[in-house]
């Protein structure tokens, strides 16, 4: 396959991207100058070396100079600890960060749950979920399940719930889903900051 068609390919694996978007992606950056390209280039393989994932919320974030392996959220000492809120992907935290509408801390699953899928602890990072709340079971008073108003998002918050309900039953920590706010099938990356403060305020 030559250089162009594999770029194609490349960006065709890109979220939300369809083969006439890789298309045009691919075409834009053949119009582009050296430095653009090399400046892109370089840009990219420095991702690897200066972003890291959190080791508590598995946000991704830029590195210090100290090296710390936790991100500003988890890091800081005036969140509320007490509560804990679950989102699918990092642009649901940047979201709701956003909105300014909870001082919580956060989990991020790194994905989301078909229907139908057979083994959802390959979708999502459940079993990290369990030992993150099983370290702050003590601090943690509620958890509230952030997810897409869809059906995946639906099949999420059930299959969470389901693996939840133990600890937090033996814990009494409170388990909600976002409440009115946000229409069926909405995504949290495209709610503006007003829709999801009402969501979280009529979360039940």
């Amino acid at each position: 396959m030559d250089p162009l068609n594999k770029l194609i390919e490349y960006f065709s694996e890109f979220p939300g991207i369809g083969p006439r978007q890789a298309k045009r992606f691919a075409y834009f950056l053949l119009t582009k100058n050296g430095s653009f390209l090399e400046s892109l280039t370089k840009n990219i393989t420095e991702l690897k070396q200066s972003i890291k994932s959190c080791s508590e919320c598995f946000r991704y974030f830029t590195k210090d100079k100290k090296d710390g392996i936790l991100c500003t959220i988890c890091n800081n000492s005036n969140r509320d600890q007490s509560t804990l809120i679950i989102v699918s992907r990092d642009v649901d935290l940047e979201t709701i960060e956003k909105s300014h509408s909870s001082n919580g801390k956060y989990f991020v699953l790194g994905g989301s749950v078909p229907i139908l899928e057979k083994n959802p602890e390959t979708r999502i990072r459940s079993k990290e979920l369990i030992n993150y709340i099983n370290r702050n079971k003590e601090k943690i008073k509620e958890i509230i399940l952030a997810l897409n108003a869809n059906s995946e998002g639906e099949n999420t918050a059930d299959y969470l719930k389901s693996i939840l309900s133990p600890i937090a039953l033996e814990c009494n920590i409170k388990i909600s889903i976002l409440g009115r706010g946000l229409s069926t099938g909405t995504e949290l990356e495209y709610s503006d900051s007003d829709t999801i403060t009402n969501a979280l305020r009529n979360r039940y």
